[in-house]
């Protein structure tokens, strides 16, 4: 499976795109729960955060493997590499979600 660009993400139009929404509120939802919970349970925020990222690095990776051979892992660690460097640059180029502008 060949990861998308964020520019392809962005594309993508009709019952994908309205999935993508529900997706990405359901994980905004979740990562936002997590912390309010840690940070209510007194645990360490930070902590939790960055093994949040981990854990959601983690399922990302076991998708995108789900469908190639164990030959084909650097190249989805070659594609994981330029997505979290897109990733960084659209969310410092300002506040943007998935759901379509107009």
């Amino acid at each position: 499976m060949r990861l998308l660009a964020f520019t392809d993400i962005l594309a993508i139009s009709g019952p994908e795109r309205e999935r993508l929404v529900e997706a990405d509120d359901a994980i905004r939802d979740v990562v936002t729960l997590v912390r309010e919970q840690a940070a209510d349970d007194r645990l360490d925020v930070e902590l939790m955060s960055a093994a949040i990222i981990d854990l959601l690095l983690v399922a990302a990776a076991r998708l995108a493997l789900s469908h190639e051979s164990k030959a084909d892992a650097a190249r989805v660690a070659n594609e994981f590499a330029e997505l979290a460097k897109q990733a960084v640059d659209w969310v410092e180029a300002g506040p943007k979600s998935v759901r379509p502008t107009n």
